[in-house]
């Protein structure tokens, strides 16, 4: 990976790991201070709305990916005929409320209490919409140190918008409206730098160029849509079919770790208009080696912390949001199973080759078998069967299907795709690591959790090291000294 690249996701990976640092803070200051029904009214009242949030965004988050690379022209252009169908479809969520979607939504979820907090999210997605394109404009445009600051600020003020509602007032009602007042300051303010950072060109409204992003985007926002209710149908599910109290319990185990949208998410954001470059010049090959980089440069981080979180989850668990959710684990620790999957962004590659429709189909299929799946297995194991069925339906079916539409498409083996050998030693070794703080745990285990995790870590780390360095893992005491060598640098230019 580039030096310009390499800089990119560690500025965009800063900026996304202090918003999950905010978001696990607002969460343990959530599990203190409010009841289980009134954790659940919040976090279903988000649900709604994050679910829905796909489909109104028209997938051009990643149309602009796509369009703006190549436009020359046109490219202020082509943002604003974006932000024109954003803003239309935020109109759209106001008015499904307005005719009693709010009522609808509660029902469904079994809790009158959300039927007035998602009244108050209305105004959302008017302004958070538009602004939701500004992640893929500041990227094209190469503006990545802006965008990361803008990440860092409004994120800060945004969580501690929620915390002070929840710490004062301490109801889901004042949290949701904090998170609405700020949100809409904080959009109008992205807004103005997506187009501080384009051109000063054509900005005039082109319904002809409207037609070719949504004819581009549309297989795109139903597998986007889809794909968010398929990520968030265990907890849907849990929702409709168990009480509040247990969907509280449930949605604060069932999380995937931060560092996944971190690596992942700012790993695909940068690479993906490259994959587009190389995928328009017929370099399938270049693009095929740029994705299995990206996938080595996550799993070296991801699959030694998902070994390390199996062996430490419950005091992970029980530190951050106190033994009232003991319950949480072990939906934890069945989420961590997922990680390998999400290594790598299928998606963006897909998208790079113009594989549109095959991700549509993909999941359309892999929604319908979750559904199905976790259906079934909820009323035979009770809550924890959603995430079994989800995990069963990632591995089973949406993995196998992107490697073979992949492999088809660049005209390699599937197993050619990822760096299977590389991850296989990688969780062999981390593994293997995590049996020393698996052994030592039961030493101090009447010790509180956050002494219990702290000390797991420094039996870790160390065998980890040893272990790589002895067993010669490349990926691991490669990335180690390079780490090493910019730490030096940056000591002697300080």
């Amino acid at each position: 990976m580039s030096a310009t690249r390499t800089s990119n996701v560690l500025a965009l990976s800063f900026g996304k790991g202090l918003t999950s640092l905010m978001a696990l803070l607002s969460a343990m200051v959530m599990a203190r201070i409010l009841s289980q029904t009134e954790l659940a009214t919040y976090r279903q009242t988000l649900l709604a709305y994050e679910v829905a949030l796909p489909l109104l965004s028209l997938g051009l988050a990643n149309g602009i990916y796509y369009f703006l690379p190549t436009e020359r022209q046109r490219l202020r252009g082509v943002v604003v005929d974006g932000l024109v169908m954003m803003a239309g479809m935020g109109l759209l969520y106001a008015v499904f409320i307005a005719l009693g979607g709010n009522h609808l939504l509660a029902r469904r979820f079994s809790n009158p209490a959300i039927d007035s907090t998602l009244a108050y999210l209305v105004p959302l997605p008017l302004v958070m919409l538009p602004a939701g394109l500004l992640a893929s404009v500041m990227v094209v445009q190469n503006r990545v140190n802006i965008l990361t600051t803008y990440n860092v600020l409004t994120n800060l003020a945004l969580a501690a918008g929620i915390i002070a509602a929840c710490l004062v007032w301490k109801t889901p009602e004042a949290m949701v409206l904090a998170k609405v007042g700020i949100s809409v300051l904080i959009g109008a303010i992205g807004i103005h730098l997506m187009l501080q950072a384009l051109p000063r060109d054509d900005w005039r409204p082109r319904w002809r160029n409207m037609k070719s992003m949504v004819a581009y985007s549309i297989p795109l926002v139903l597998a986007t849509a889809l794909g968010t209710i398929a990520l968030q149908l265990d907890k849907l599910i849990v929702s409709a079919m168990c009480r509040p109290e247990e969907f509280a319990v449930y949605s604060n185990g069932a999380m995937e770790i931060p560092l996944i949208g971190i690596m992942t998410g700012s790993i695909a954001a940068v690479i993906q208009p490259d994959l587009r470059r190389l995928a328009a010049a017929g370099d399938v090959a270049g693009a095929l080696a740029l994705f299995r980089q990206s996938a080595e440069k996550s799993a070296v981080v991801l699959i030694p912390v998902m070994m390390f979180l199996l062996v430490s989850a419950e005091p992970f668990v029980l530190t951050l949001f106190s033994a009232r959710y003991a319950g949480s684990v072990l939906p934890f620790r069945l989420y961590l199973l997922i990680l390998p999957a999400r290594i790598v962004l299928f998606g963006a590659f897909m998208m790079a080759l113009g594989l549109n429709r095959m991700i549509l189909y993909r999941t359309v299929v892999g929604l319908v078998a979750n559904l199905i799946l976790s259906i079934v297995l909820v009323r035979w194991l009770g809550y924890i069967g959603a995430i079994v069925g989800t995990i069963l339906t990632i591995y089973g079916l949406a993995c196998a299907w992107n490697l073979a539409a992949i492999s088809r498409s660049v005209g390699c083996r599937w197993r050619d795709i990822i760096p299977f050998a590389g991850l296989i030693k990688l969780a062999g070794v981390s593994a293997l690591a995590g049996l020393f703080p698996a052994v030592s745990q039961r030493f101090y285990s009447g010790a509180p959790p956050v002494i219990q995790l702290l000390l797991n870590a420094f039996v870790y780390v160390p065998a980890l090291a040893v272990l790589a360095w002895v067993l010669r893992i490349e990926w691991l005491t490669g990335e180690g000294i390079r780490w090493w060598n910019r730490l030096i640098a940056f000591w002697r230019k300080a």
